[in-house]
């Protein structure tokens, strides 16, 4: 019964008379006893019958001959008629189809795709998955958000329905479950979505593989995944900082050509010039002048030593006090300073160093061991060059000066000089771009022979990395201090000091006239004399030098044998083929010339020709001054350098052969003592094709040894280099000396 109907029945029932209401009563009650008797209901619901509507919900009042039964009706899903259904059902119909309308409207405005300006951000695959329309199940695009993506449930009337949510959610009570077509009564009903108020919960029970292969996310998830892809930023934000931090990569210029960097002692300043950076003249050691003369070298740790502002090494400071070859004196006693050439000063890739030590005798003369600015620059490496002590300054020793010290000592003041100046490298050269784990010593002759000095000292082991030795004595102290007094006797007996005071009250020009001419003079050069004079500027001053040479080095090969690698430092040991060529020999003979019959009566009147050693002699080299300086050079430098290399050392070693290298004065053929060194430095004289292949073929050689540790290519004990790099089997010439006492004995001395 619509509700027209019931208002109808009940406006005639007010117009009745009371006899008609009472007769109308009666058959009622008449009708209500037969339902009685045919039907079984709870006694409350016969009770009350009054009405259609509590009729219908009794189950008394059936439609077509079939009873209609209660049905299960939600809390909240009656609306009950009344004031609220006044309206026609052709009102409400209107009002259903103006509502669907709308929402059709609405939808074909969603539909309509809508540009962004950021429409890039739609091609993400994440970002169209979020916006794609509908589910893999055919669900609606509203209900994916809500169940898939947000999972976040909000009342009903906040939520949006289309005209076919409208139609399943709004229908009359008989429609709960068997859907029959009854007229509307007024009574409505709201279907509640049992499925979306679970579809949430069902979501979180699922594990998380299954939900990312259905894609079906919670909230969890993605704030996981922020969390996630924040600490993943936050790391990588962290590592370029890191990266980054720190002092800069290069310090900046004053002025375009001052470079200002720090050292333990204060800030210096350098110059730039041919594309480097050098620092002249920086002070490493306390100056060993007044009571400091005749003492080991102490370090800059004292700040009262140190400078106040900032120090400029633009210029080269002065050379140590020394004789030169000519016999001329130069340099002053305050002179332990070094020089620094560098490529970078910087920090993030530090360079390997090169210490350069080089001298021509232990009394003195300038050594072509000098830094250069292109290699440095090319090769990409640090070069420092110290100055130290030298002559009677960096070795005196007597016991007048031993007596001071406890315990008691003197002599090898240059040896201390080398080892603080190391130290200085080891703490300041990585703010000159240089690495303090990768120092090579470079010596050269007197240089060479103080570098294989010092590879005994055990203060010094940890200072350095490798060692390169160019033409060194094997003639090192193996006498106990006591006996060492008698090589400077002389100059006691000359000064006439009973005491160190007296020594250290004289000036330094009357020092130097007490010293006896025959200690200034070097016999690389010359043939051996039977009863010769030598000197030894080295002493075993029980301190630095506290045992012989030799058993050093077996023992550091003894380490590297056991696996030790720590107490053994790789060394590199060579010569010239001709290092025994000089322009004063070259130009002995008075017609400057080296006749055959010259040669012969030069070698006669040596240690050769009392030996009876010439025709065997003769057999090796010719009778030229090529001859006689590749004779010399045996006796003196190279054979023993093969003897001590074979037989202790077990070293590589390498020899320049003047084929390959030979320039100058005495012609194509010979290479002098320094040429290797000049070639590792840019000094060399290469004006043809074969001199420049020589250079090449020496730096190749030195440089990988600076960066590597090793020589290149494969481990060789003899290596020719001329204009390439050549295993070197044997030398003949060495295994004759060697055989009829020659070498080592008469190698020369610095």
């Amino acid at each position: 019964m619509s509700t027209l109907d019931i208002n109808k029945v009940e406006n005639e029932e007010e117009n009745k008379t009371p006899d008609k209401k009472q007769i109308e009563a009666e058959e009622k009650e008449v009708m209500l006893k037969a339902e009685v008797e045919t039907m079984e209901t709870p006694a409350e619901l016969k009770a009350d019958s009054e009405g259609p509507v509590k009729a219908a919900l009794s189950g008394d009042v059936t439609e077509q001959g079939r009873e209609v039964k209660p049905k299960f009706i939600p809390i909240g899903a009656i609306k009950m008629p009344g004031f609220f259904t006044k309206n026609s059902d052709k009102e409400k119909a209107k009002d259903d189809e103006g509502a669907n309308e709308k929402d059709g409207d609405n939808d074909k405005d969603e539909s309509k795709p809508k540009r962004h300006r950021l429409q890039f951000l739609h091609t993400c695959p994440f970002t169209q998955f979020m916006h794609h329309p509908q589910h893999e199940n055919g669900e609606d695009a509203n209900e994916r958000k809500r169940g898939l993506i947000f999972d976040l449930k909000y009342p009903k009337i906040f939520q949006r329905r289309s005209a076919k949510d409208g139609e399943a959610t709004l229908a009359s009570m008989e429609t709960l479950e068997d859907k029959l077509d009854t007229p509307n009564d007024g009574m409505e009903n709201v279907k509640l979505d049992a499925g979306d108020a679970e579809d949430g919960k069902v979501a979180t029970k699922l594990p998380l593989k299954e939900r990312i292969r259905q894609k079906k996310f919670i909230i969890d998830d993605i704030v996981v995944c922020c969390i996630v892809l924040l600490v993943l930023v936050a790391v990588i934000i962290g590592i370029v900082v890191g990266a980054r931090a720190g002092p800069p990569a290069e310090r900046p210029l004053r002025l375009g050509r001052y470079m200002t960097t720090i050292t333990n002692c204060g800030p210096v300043e350098g110059i730039r010039d041919e594309d480097v950076y050098k620092f002249y003249s920086i002070p490493y050691a306390v100056p060993p002048v007044g009571e400091k003369r005749f003492t080991y070298a102490q370090p800059l740790t004292n700040i009262s030593m140190c400078w106040n502002e900032t120090l400029e090494a633009h210029n080269r400071g002065p050379l140590c006090l020394q004789f030169l070859e000519n016999s001329t004196i130069t340099g002053e006693e305050d002179c332990l300073t070094l020089d620094v050439v560098t490529p970078h000063v910087r920090y993030d890739s530090p360079l390997p160093v090169v210490v350069l030590i080089g001298a021509n005798t232990l009394a003195g003369g300038i050594s072509p061991a000098q830094p250069s600015a292109m290699y440095a620059r090319t090769k990409e490496v640090v070069f420092v060059r110290p100055n130290f002590r030298l002559g009677l300054f960096g070795f005196l020793a007597l016991d007048i000066l031993a007596n001071t010290k406890y315990p008691a000592t003197s002599g090898n003041y240059a040896l201390s000089d080398l080892i603080v100046a190391l130290q200085w490298v080891k703490h300041n050269i990585q703010h000159f771009g240089g690495d303090p784990q990768s120092v090579t010593l470079l010596g050269h002759r007197a240089g060479a022979t103080l570098t294989a000095a010092l590879t005994t000292v055990k203060k010094a082991q940890k200072l350095y990395s490798r060692a390169w030795l160019s033409s060194p004595s094997v003639v090192l102290p193996s006498q106990p201090f006591d006996g060492s007094y008698r090589y400077f006797e002389q100059f006691k007996q000359a000064s006439k000091c009973n005491d160190a005071d007296c020594l250290r009250r004289m000036s330094s020009t009357e020092i130097l006239s007490y010293m006896p001419d025959l200690w200034m003079t070097t016999n690389i050069g010359s043939l051996p004399l039977t009863g010769e004079y030598r000197h030894s500027w080295l002493v075993m001053d029980g301190d630095l030098l506290r045992e012989p040479a030799n058993e050093s080095w077996i023992a550091q090969r003894k380490a590297k044998e056991e696996g030790k690698e720590k107490l053994f430092k790789p060394m590199v040991l060579g010569t010239t083929q001709h290092s025994g060529h000089s322009d004063l020999l070259y130009k002995k003979p008075p017609q400057m010339k080296w006749t055959p019959e010259i040669v012969e009566k030069d070698i006669n009147a040596s240690v050769i020709g009392d030996h009876q050693l010439i025709p065997e002699i003769f057999a090796h080299v010719n009778k030229t001054y090529e001859g006689l300086v590749e004779l010399i050079s045996s006796v003196r430098t190279l054979c023993p350098l093969l003897n001590l290399t074979q037989s202790i050392l077990k070293a590589p070693m390498y020899v320049v052969l003047g084929a390959g290298a030979g320039a100058g004065g005495a012609g194509s053929g010979v290479a002098g003592v320094g040429a290797d060194v000049e070639a590792l430095l840019g000094t060399f004289d290469s004006e043809g094709a074969e001199q420049r292949r020589f250079m090449a073929a020496m730096q190749q050689l030195f440089y990988y040894y600076v960066w590597h540790g090793n020589l290149p290519g494969p481990e060789t004990n003899l290596i020719a280099v001329g204009q390439d790099l050549l295993p070197l089997p044997d030398l003949p010439l060495c295994r004759l000396l060697v055989e009829k006492g020659i070498v080592p004995q008469y190698a020369h001395t610095d």
